[in-house]
């Protein structure tokens, strides 16, 4: 029961004239603390006021730094919005420069014990308006097994709402067609034939897949086909730092094995096209 109490007080959003004057009422306790204490140096008639003093705000200090707390904490909308924004413009871009390689550079254990910083040749470009749940990335990666390298895109579209998180793994809506008129396949049984591992191994780690697939222009009109991947998310997502990462880790494992499958030499398409860089 006090759990449950201290979750609606964690849900509460506190008004900013409310704010104000609680900031006000705690700047006049320890003023008229200060005074007191003044007041006892100063008129040794009441030195005997000091350890009042002490004693009091010894009392109320924890009180009014838990009150400060309460009152200046953002946990409104607003705040899950910011939040939001924040997952998706560091913590899911950080972990798909660091996570997705399919070559990795080895060092020293020395070096790799004092941090050393890998140079990544993934370059991730974003799609998002501040205090929005959805993101879009484009993912330049290259593809180092192919002689000559090349540099290849991807999109992933990643909407990360409250108790929810959709991935959209996306492919050309052109290579899609190409596969479905080789493979004599169409719709969502093509994708799941063409990425039956990605999709599979999405599902045994606890995600669900929506058995249907949408066609959307999402940059420069490069039309894409997608099919959502998605996830229940904890109540204590957005406070827990631990789920935070649980969730991009999986999420980057998934977007990897979705990479290196449609590169599979067994593939009859090539699912994703020569990166082209703009100045």
């Amino acid at each position: 029961m006090a759990l449950e109490n201290f979750g609606g007080i964690r849900s509460i959003s506190v008004p900013i004239w409310l704010k104000l004057l609680i900031f006000l009422i705690v700047l006049a306790v320890l003023s008229a603390d200060l005074a007191i204490a003044l007041v006892a140096l100063t008129n040794p008639q009441h030195k005997d006021w000091f350890s009042v003093s002490v004693q009091l705000v010894g009392s109320l200090l924890p009180l009014l730094l838990a009150i400060l707390l309460l009152a200046f904490s953002s946990r409104g909308p607003e705040a899950i919005r910011r939040k939001t924004s924040n997952l998706l413009l560091h913590l899911v871009p950080e972990t798909i420069a660091s996570s997705l390689t399919w070559s990795p550079e080895f060092d020293a254990i020395e070096k790799a014990q004092w941090g050393k910083t890998r140079n990544g040749s993934t370059q991730i470009e974003v799609g998002h308006r501040r205090g929005d749940f959805c993101c879009i990335y484009r993912i330049s990666f290259p593809e180092l097994h192919s002689i000559p390298a090349r540099t290849r895109v991807v999109f992933l579209v990643v909407e990360l709402k409250v108790r929810q998180a959709n991935m959209h793994l996306c492919v050309p809506r052109s290579a899609f067609e190409d596969f479905c008129s080789q493979s004599g396949m169409a719709g969502f049984d093509a994708f799941k034939k063409a990425f039956a591992l990605t999709l599979g191994g999405a599902e045994k780690a606890g995600c669900k897949v929506n058995p249907a697939i949408y066609q959307f222009p999402y940059s420069q009109g490069t039309l894409q086909t997608g099919v959502v991947v998605y996830r229940d998310l904890s109540e204590d997502f957005f406070t827990d730092p631990s789920e935070q990462l649980f969730w991009a880790q999986d999420m980057v494992t998934m977007l990897k094995g979705f990479v290196e499958e449609g590169l599979a030499a067994s593939q009859p398409v090539v699912w994703f096209p020569e990166a082209t860089f703009r100045d």
